[in-house]
């Protein structure tokens, strides 16, 4: 994924104060505003601060395929508006 691509949504991310939902290689993980110290966008990677020391996350930008801002989702009604891009 490109890093331009990668920093709008983190911005959109941050700026509606919204969840940011990462599939990589790996696995699918929800990071959430509430926990979020600061996230950062480098060439080669993804980077999240946990609260209070934590965690930190990072994932590689190439093994990323798709990057959702997670909306106004319900625990038990989980239909939500998602907005985001995916690779091919």
């Amino acid at each position: 994924m490109y890093k331009e691509l990668v920093g709008k949504i983190v911005d959109q991310a941050r700026d509606e104060e919204s969840n940011l939902v990462i599939w990589d290689r790996r696995d699918t993980f929800t990071v959430e505003t509430e926990d979020v110290e600061k996230i950062e966008v480098t060439d080669d990677y993804l980077r999240v601060d946990m609260q209070e020391g934590k965690a930190t996350v990072y994932v590689q930008l190439e093994s990323i395929y798709k990057l959702v801002v997670e909306k106004e989702r319900s625990g038990k009604n989980r239909s939500g508006a998602r907005t985001g891009f995916g690779a091919v």
